[in-house]
């Protein structure tokens, strides 16, 4: 089939990105349909005049989204499966804009999730742009920012993530944070009055408990390996005006939410008015492919608001994160952010501008990428060491956790409980979910990131001797 593809080589986007995003988007604008057969990579490649392994990696990352699927004899065809959005734009432009606890028991190995490795954070790299921050910046930048954060640094995020995130979108739209909860709080709160939040289940226990604190009612919504399951959400009797989801990794489940769900749940929202919260707390972190790119990038309707931190890819306690939000809603959420911080602290904000201006921040994520990926086969290896086809752990290779259930007679307290004798933390996957009686086998969420593989080995070693015994 004849479609046209145009690629920029002065751009700082790869060739076979912009041939995914061509092809991405004929399909969702229909101008590639269900049943047309792509052209062989060999015959695009020399129409294209690129190497024909640009085109495959192209090709495979459209067929592990689900866009296309290879017939074996007969070639490469647009699935059949997908079921474009009736509002996905014709093309991707810019908008116009306006402006813990400490544990009560020492332990010798934690299993935390959730936390990078922070022995590998070049801190003296990170002294030196906080040093350049402050000695070298303008006096009129040290009094009170703005509070929607810096102009520099939210056009800096929203360079990034047209870039890794396939998400195109205009600085203004870029909101600096407190982390990425404090984007949740201002989001609720500017909303109210609301009944009810949808929620994934399982899902993200901090979140459930902001909704709570809020007097609202949690829906909880069952996922699968799809992702949420949205022919649920769609029996809910009141529909709830916002949703809460991690297309991209979920947590604890960490699988990937596929694009007809994704699709689904964009219309849903269009026929129901209701927002959805994408949380994008870790997509840098897929070891086998990029990642799919965020929901936000195939959202036409303004229903999308994207959150994203830098707790996982620089350090928690820097508590720096941002949201984009949709036009509607950038007045409220400033209105409220002005009485809640006022601004984010500017010297981090300058030290970050300038990682990602140096490309320090991305060559950091690539280095820390490779860490974890050996960190989670460290795990595996472990665990089919010592516990053989008696544990089943899921999700796609990505992150800083794991979510294992094990398939031997204890209960998860009993799991627990043997662990700390032992000097291990481990932490339940009941914590995720709504009602414990939803759980058929005991689950363990095994954070990795910060734990360097002989303390994975070891850790693994002891709970098998006390949970086999």
């Amino acid at each position: 089939m004849e479609f046209q593809i145009k690629l920029d080589r002065t751009d700082s986007v790869k060739l076979s990105q912009q041939i995914t995003r061509t092809i991405r988007e004929a399909i969702l604008t229909r101008q590639l349909k269900a049943g047309n057969k792509l052209p062989p990579t060999r015959d695009l490649a020399q129409r294209l005049q690129v190497s024909r392994m640009v085109v495959v990696e192209a090709y495979e990352c459209l067929a592990a989204d689900g866009y296309i699927e290879t017939i074996p004899g007969s070639g490469t065809f647009i699935t059949s499966r997908i079921k474009p959005s009736q509002n996905v734009a014709e093309h991707f432009s810019e908008p116009k804009r306006r402006t813990d606890i400490l544990p009560d028991k020492p332990v010798s190995i934690n299993f935390r999730p959730g936390l990078p490795a922070l022995d590998l954070f070049p801190r003296q790299v990170w002294k030196k742009s906080l040093s350049k921050a402050l000695c070298h910046t303008d006096n009129d930048l040290l009094g009170y920012g703005p509070v929607e954060g810096l102009p520099r640094l939210r056009q800096l995020i929203a360079n990034y993530v047209a870039r890794s995130r396939g998400l195109p979108v205009a600085a203004e739209q870029v909101i600096i944070t407190v982390g990425a909860a404090q984007a949740f709080d201002l989001l609720i709160r500017s909303l109210f009055p609301i009944d009810n939040i949808a929620v994934e289940n399982p899902g993200s226990e901090p979140v459930f408990r902001l909704i709570n604190l809020g007097g609202i009612k949690a829906l909880p919504i069952p996922v699968d390996e799809n992702g949420l399951c949205v022919e649920k959400l769609m029996l809910v009797k009141n529909p709830p005006k916002l949703v809460h989801v991690m297309p991209s990794h979920q947590y604890p489940t960490g699988w990937t939410m596929s694009l007809e769900r994704r699709l689904d749940l964009l219309n849903w929202a269009n026929e129901h008015e209701a927002y959805i919260i994408e949380d994008d707390y870790d997509s840098e972190f897929r070891f086998d492919r990029q990642p799919p790119i965020a929901l936000a990038a195939i959202d036409s309707i303004q229903r999308v608001v994207y959150v994203g931190t830098f707790s996982k890819t620089m350090f928690p306690g820097l508590r720096l994160g941002f949201c984009i939000l949709p036009e509607k809603l950038i007045p409220r959420v400033l209105d409220l952010k002005w009485f809640s911080d006022r601004c984010v602290p500017i010297i981090c904000q300058l030290a970050m501008a300038d990682w990602l201006e140096s490309g320090l921040f991305e060559r950091h994520i690539h280095k820390m990428r490779s860490v974890y990926a050996q960190r989670r086969e460290a795990l595996i290896e472990a665990l089919n060491k010592n516990f053989y086809n008696n544990y089943q752990m899921s999700g796609v290779p990505a992150g800083v956790h794991s979510l294992v259930n094990f398939s031997i007679q204890k209960s998860e307290d009993q799991l627990i409980n043997l662990a700390l004798e032992n000097g291990i933390r481990v932490y339940p996957a009941s914590l995720c979910h709504f009602k414990k009686e939803e759980i058929t086998l005991p689950g363990i969420i095994f954070g990795y990131g910060h734990l360097k593989p002989e303390q994975i080995y070891q850790g693994v070693d002891k709970l098998a001797k006390a949970w086999l015994s």
